[in-house]
């Protein structure tokens, strides 16, 4: 039996207007009364996904920002990776001069910017607030930032740059159509699980993840059972076990009852489907 239930949010837990759905809610519910314990590994900060936490009533470590921070449910930090400091200047000038505004999210969970960028509007888009500043090469900066976003689509030649130059010294993830997170090579989602499932005192083979995108493959590799959704990257979809429904249609919830649970939809929640 799993003890352990790890799911990715974004295109995974919530439908395409970031809404826990009736069914996902219940049947992570169900889990959690029949031991099996949930926790979030997401890209997102801490605030942005505590309804969720409210709305399941989790209690176990939250992992965030894509592996950098892993987090109570009461906002303390237990674990962090910092980007690295003798490269943060180097990557935000370099960005800033080729014409791109980048988002900065440090240890206590805000994301700042330099200045607003359209495509800044899907991250805000998906529950996160973005605070603008004067200054984002100050110390605070240098010593606290976590993780650093530029959002654009993967077609973007900025894409290619930061992989070919930073790829081989920083973690450089995409996490969604607009989300393309750099972060220490310590940091993954997988990295995390790892540390995490270790404190908890449980095996690998224990844990059933659940995810859609490229930030994914690291959790799924320190997983027993991955199940991924439909609308995942292929990349995830190749080294998952089974592949569940859409978001949009509360797969979760559906694969938990059939390939976790092992038990039937309530009926209530059956026509749940868009």
């Amino acid at each position: 039996m799993y003890k352990l239930l790890v799911t990715d949010v974004d295109g995974t837990l919530l439908d395409h207007n970031s809404n826990l759905t009736e069914l996902n809610k219940r049947a992570l519910l169900d889990c959690i009364e029949n031991g099996i314990d949930v926790t979030i590994a997401t890209g997102k900060t801490i605030d942005s996904i505590m309804f969720i936490i409210r709305e399941l009533g989790l209690t176990l470590p939250q992992i965030t920002m894509g592996g950098a921070a892993t987090v109570t449910t009461g906002g303390e930090v237990l674990d962090v990776i910092n980007f690295p400091r003798q490269l943060y200047l180097k990557f935000i000038r370099d960005v800033r001069t080729k014409g791109y505004e980048p988002t900065i999210a440090t240890v206590d969970g805000k994301i700042y910017c330099r200045e607003y960028s359209d495509n800044m509007m899907h991250i805000i888009n998906a529950g996160e607030k973005i605070i603008k500043v004067d200054d984002i090469e100050s110390d605070f900066f240098i010593k606290n930032t976590v993780n650093i976003s530029v959002p654009m689509l993967a077609t973007d030649p900025m894409d290619a740059y930061i992989r070919k130059t930073f790829g081989s010294i920083l973690q450089v993830v995409r996490s969604g159509e607009y989300f393309f997170d750099i972060l220490s090579l310590e940091a993954s989602k997988g990295n995390a699980l790892k540390k995490l499932i270790k404190n908890l005192g449980i095996k690998k083979e224990e844990v059933v993840s659940f995810g859609d995108s490229h930030n994914d493959i690291s959790l799924f590799k320190e997983s027993g059972y991955k199940i991924a959704v439909k609308n995942s990257f292929p990349e995830l979809i190749e080294i998952s076990d089974i592949v569940a429904d859409e978001n949009y249609n509360s797969g979760l919830g559906r694969a938990i009852y059939e390939h976790v649970l092992f038990k039937e939809i309530p009926c209530n929640l059956k026509k749940n489907r868009m």
